[in-house]
């Protein structure tokens, strides 16, 4: 076992992937642990223990945790989380948490407020931050008015349900009774409480904006503005495939307005959509985690898991500056994207090969650690089945 503290990578996808390359080749140890048997990140040439966690939506994975830390040795260790149900399990134990790990996060009574949706959105409107206008239903028989514009969407306000009935980020619905009926059907074994419907937010990828980066006490370390140019599935992504590192003075403003307010101190990521009808940025959410797409990090301001390990382990900290115009891609999933694009006349190929020359950071991809981004292809049938992509 190491002699001092590594880090527990909660994942083994293509984030937990970047966390591994990023922190072993830092001199970290680290393990990996999740719910899936199989993942890109164990096949990576920095490859490590492997732990089988249970689901992280059930409540045998905090006890299952404890166990673990206990008998392998990882008490005192950097847990980094890449799922909000993860995130969840140590907010609602956030005394143990930060008694047996490294640990920087929220307790439940703040992060609630991030977690369910229906706290969030009248939370950061508190804070004077705009909102998409949405419908919270008490029952299944209480829809919008008369006067809600349609189409709209149903989203998941909390995601733990919601997840096991469909790989959708959110439904879209053209009527009042096309809602009902996907209310009382698809999603009929969700609770009500765990959902909302949502206006349609008209708009591409240029729209799509975050704020994301190692913050400390909701003060940025090293953070900056991207643009979310494209997204797997096009429409209502559930992963960006195609990132864009560009300066956004009102994003960052917005953000750093609401990670104050709650204090934060870790990695997150806070999404933002430009409404072009009114102008207005709406808030999304606060993804207080690591997220997707954040390799890009690297190259506009470093190496964000050894910031938060160097933080939390030696107190060491340095603020650090964004150089932007950088571009990260994931190959897998951004050619379909692009593909399904053009085939709707939405995408020209120039306007796609200028996008991706010269890009500079990728969620696949790594000269010095090839095998995975070559096995991920291999893996697809297993993601789609247990994954949804």
């Amino acid at each position: 076992m190491a002699e001092f503290p590594g880090a527990i990578i909660l994942g083994n996808e293509y984030q937990a992937l970047g966390l591994l390359r990023q922190l072993a080749r830092s001199g970290i140890p680290c393990v990996l642990l999740d719910q899936d048997a199989w993942g890109v990140a164990r096949f990576s040439r920095y490859r490590c223990r492997f732990h089988r966690a249970p689901r992280y939506a059930s409540d045998e994975f905090w006890p299952w945790l404890v166990r673990l830390a206990h008998e392998q040795g990882y008490l005192g260790w950097l847990p980094v989380a890449t799922d909000d149900e993860q995130v969840r399990h140590f907010a609602q134990h956030y005394e143990e948490a930060c008694a047996l790990f490294r640990y920087a996060g929220l307790p439940w009574a703040s992060y609630q407020h991030i977690y369910n949706k229906r706290l969030a959105y009248p939370w950061a409107q508190s804070l004077g931050a705009p909102v998409p206008r949405t419908f919270m239903p008490e029952h299944r028989e209480h829809l919008p008015g008369e006067g809600w514009p349609f189409p709209a969407i149903i989203k998941p306000a909390v995601k733990r349900e919601y997840g096991r009935y469909t790989r959708r980020k959110a439904i879209r619905v053209e009527t009042r009774a096309e809602l009902q009926q996907v209310l009382n059907g698809l999603l009929a074994p969700v609770p009500i409480e765990h959902l909302m419907v949502q206006e349609l937010i008209p708009g591409d990828g240029s729209t799509q904006w975050s704020y994301a980066g190692f913050f400390v006490e909701g003060r940025p370390v090293a953070a900056y503005t991207a643009c979310r140019r494209r997204q797997h599935p096009p429409d209502f992504g559930r992963a960006s495939t195609y990132v864009v590192a560009m300066p956004n003075e009102e994003v960052e403003a917005q953000s750093r307005r609401l990670l104050g307010a709650l204090g934060y101190t870790g990695l997150a990521e806070v999404e933002w959509k430009r409404d072009a009808r009114d102008g207005q940025l709406k808030f999304l959410e606060i993804n207080a985690r690591c997220w997707g797409w954040h390799t890009l990090s690297e190259p506009v301001v470093g190496n964000l898991p050894k910031m938060l390990y160097d933080y939390l382990i030696y107190q060491s900290v340095q603020p650090v500056s964004p150089r932007y115009g950088f571009r990260w891609v994931k190959w897998v999933t951004d050619v379909p994207v692009a593909i399904e694009l053009m085939r709707r006349g939405e995408l020209a190929w120039r306007d796609y090969w200028a996008s991706i020359r010269g890009s500079s950071a990728y969620g696949d991809w790594d000269a010095q650690d090839p095998l995975p981004f070559l096995l991920q292809f291999a893996l697809v049938p297993y993601l789609l089945k247990t994954r949804g992509y």
